[in-house]
């Protein structure tokens, strides 16, 4: 009788270990690991929204490799719209923040800081150039 318990209990442990460490093998980020970013979360077609100073609605295309273009129309004190055509430059450090130089708007070269969430769907901007605001959330 014994001899039976200490084989169901052996059979029982033996089962519990292969299943988890199916679990652990098979899970995307075992162990809790973070998930690096790099340029190449960034890559596609990407529609943004945004205002400070002005009233900004677009879209991006980032390469994944640290370049994108862009076109966007604008609204300001004037109240009238004027679509621009953008290029630049980014990167992503590993915890998923960035820089962006974006030229092509009115007013020449601008700097933001960079947000973007570890999928890469979605991200948020903020102008960083000193006498200006802005913000933008951006959606792939």
């Amino acid at each position: 009788m014994q001899l039976r318990a200490t084989a169901l209990l052996t059979t029982c442990a033996i089962g519990a270990s292969l299943a988890l460490g199916s679990f652990i093998v098979m899970s995307p980020r075992a162990y809790g690991a973070p998930q690096q970013c790099s340029a190449k979360n960034l890559s596609g077609r990407y529609v943004f929204s945004g205002q400070g100073t002005h009233l900004h609605e677009g879209a991006f295309a980032f390469d994944g490799n640290g370049t994108f273009t862009g076109k966007q129309t604008s609204v300001r004190e004037t109240n009238s719209a004027q679509r621009e055509t953008l290029h630049g430059t980014y990167t992503l450090d590993a915890d998923c923040t960035g820089v962006m130089v974006m030229e092509g708007q009115l007013g020449g070269t601008a700097h933001w800081d960079i947000f973007v969430t570890e999928d890469g769907k979605k991200g948020r901007m903020v102008r960083t150039d000193a006498g200006t605001s802005g913000v933008r959330d951006f959606v792939r």
